[in-house]
């Protein structure tokens, strides 16, 4: 790339500096990239009844657990996953908790989600038992959770009741969608730093505005000489 060169301004160029920033239009584009939700969201209940028997069936650390059965939320079907003693020993005394796809899929599935144990009257506990995870990767093989959501103890002395307790699970499936060009706005003009000149808000792609900073004086005083070079 070979290097700018530069040249002397012509006497009186600096007075045309306004004239010429105001004739010379800016274009602005806009495109939208979001994360959106896909389908409905998913609500599961998981009821879990009977538990001194099943903590006696999976309360080994690490040996087994209690899955949910399936649920769909966008497009896809899923499951709650509990260790009543923990996944693994560093995890002893707490129940773990995640949630994961009950059929793999065929590549990354973006999902977010929220678990909470339930009160005895129907309410969500409040945090710490209860948590939110956004927008994480799912693939084949791979779950998301809490590996030390709620100590068994609390677990039995606040929500056991008749030897039950509730899980809610909520799973909303996001994904990446990028918009075509879009109308510019006056919002947008403004966010850039764009003078917006039109009064009932349909702007056009191009607007003008005087050079504000450093360095756009000098693109404009560049311009300027390569205008009258080429001239």
């Amino acid at each position: 790339m070979s290097q700018p060169s530069y040249a002397p301004l012509r006497a009186g160029a600096a007075a045309d500096i306004h004239d010429a920033s105001t004739s010379s239009p800016e274009t602005l584009t806009v495109s939208t990239v979001a994360a959106a939700a896909v389908g409905a969201v998913g609500h599961h209940l998981l009821k879990v009844e009977g538990y001194s028997r099943l903590k006696r069936m999976h309360g080994g650390t690490g040996s087994s657990y209690i899955k949910s059965g399936e649920f769909t939320a966008g497009g896809h079907a899923w499951r709650i996953q509990c260790y009543l003693n923990g996944e693994h020993e560093e995890e002893a005394g707490h129940v773990s908790l995640y949630v994961f796809p009950a059929v793999a899929p065929a590549g990354i599935v973006h999902a977010e989600f929220e678990v909470e144990l339930l009160h005895h009257h129907g309410a969500a506990a409040p945090w710490p038992f209860r948590g939110r995870v956004r927008a994480v990767r799912f693939r084949a093989g791979r779950k998301w959770g809490y590996p030390k959501f709620i100590a068994v103890k609390d677990l039995e002395r606040r929500f056991l009741r008749d030897d039950c307790f509730g899980i809610r699970c909520s799973v909303t499936v996001v994904e990446e969608r990028a918009a075509a060009e879009e109308d510019v706005t006056a919002e947008d003009m403004d966010r850039v730093g764009v003078v917006c000149p039109c009064k009932d808000g349909s702007c056009q792609f191009k607007h003008e505005r005087p050079a504000e900073t450093l360095w756009e004086k000098i693109a404009l005083i560049c311009r300027f000489i390569c205008g009258e070079a080429s001239s």
